[in-house]
């Protein structure tokens, strides 16, 4: 006989037959072994004694005033308090249909009296043994469960860190790639319009190298802010790398005037504040397609980062024909 996973001296059975003497019979039997045994003389008593302090497992007599065998079984098998404890019916009735009708109910076996001590204790032991077993298995399946849940949340923290950018929170290259080649399928195949973003934060060294690079870092994740204030939770914001920065957005309609009017009015109200160090500046190139044209993304990056450098190129030349004015007025 395996040895049981939990010990008879914690192993708590509920007997319940309105035959005191059957009672008493059964009692000093089970308690030989070091069983914990409470009686019930009725049905409606054993489903109290049940519910406040479920047992491990339950002898069951049919033939039962008020409340017969049955009927206990069916009450405990509908509780969620009570349903997993095995029933082994004690019954006078031998005819097959008596003991269909207590399996089907839900009973785990079937002893008919008179009753043999030796067969009592293997078939409580027994049921008590699958009980067990069946619990140990439960809480196998939970940990498994619980440790692929654990694993499948690191694979998807390492997913998300291969395609999102450590410091903004931002997709990366690799990120920025993946979807928006997606998107890129999607609205060429639907002929909606697309447009393109590059973006450049201007003066970056000379913050780094002025303010130090955890003032970089800062202007950094400032810019990256205002992009996602900007732009829709739909559009695919990344950084490329050091201070570039990328948006595809898909529109219904060529009009792309919108989008940089509104992302310079958001980077001069944050330059309006009073708590930053720099002044905030970027270069942005926009470039779109209706994505009838055979044109690749890379293509579209290509040519939204010529634009980006002819403004970063219009500005410097503003900036130095405005320093050669101030120097002839002084002079």
């Amino acid at each position: 006989m395996a040895n049981l996973l939990k010990s008879a001296s914690e192993t708590n059975i509920l007997i319940v037959d309105d035959t005191p003497d059957n009672l008493r019979l059964l009692t000093k039997i089970l308690e030989s072994q070091g069983y914990i045994i409470r009686k019930s003389l009725n049905g409606r008593m054993a489903l109290q004694a049940a519910s406040r302090h479920p047992p491990d497992l339950i002898l069951l007599d049919i033939n039962m005033p008020e409340m017969n065998g049955y009927e206990v079984c069916q009450q405990l098998k509908a509780s969620k308090i009570t349903d997993q404890i095995p029933i082994i019916f004690i019954s006078a009735l031998d005819q097959i249909d008596n003991k269909v009708q207590a399996f089907e109910l839900g009973g785990q076996d079937y002893i008919t009296k008179p009753f043999q001590e030796l067969e009592v204790l293997i078939r409580v032991r027994n049921q008590l043994l699958i009980k067990q077993q069946h619990q140990q298995l439960l809480e196998q399946n939970q940990r498994l469960e619980h440790e692929i849940q654990e694993r499948l949340k690191a694979e998807a923290d390492v997913r998300e860190l291969s395609v999102t950018d450590e410091l903004t929170g931002l997709y990366n290259r690799r990120g920025f790639f993946w979807l928006a080649n997606q998107q890129f399928k999607i609205v060429q195949r639907i002929q909606m319009f697309c447009c393109l973003l590059f973006v450049d934060i201007d003066g970056l060294k000379q913050v780094n190298d002025s303010l130090g690079h955890e003032v970089g870092d800062r202007m950094i994740l400032d810019t990256a802010k205002l992009l996602k204030q900007t732009f829709r939770d739909s559009d695919i914001i990344a950084r490329l790398g050091g201070d570039e920065f990328v948006i595809l957005v898909p529109v219904e309609s060529g009009n792309t005037d919108e989008f940089y009017p509104r992302l310079q009015a958001n980077i001069d109200r944050f330059n309006q504040e009073d708590n930053h160090s720099y002044q905030l500046s970027i270069s942005v190139g926009i470039t779109q397609c209706a994505l009838k044209e055979n044109i690749s993304l890379e293509q579209l990056i290509e040519q939204a980062d010529k634009l980006m450098y002819k403004d970063k190129r219009a500005k410097r030349l503003v900036d130095k024909t405005k320093q050669a004015t101030q120097f002839t007025d002084i002079s």
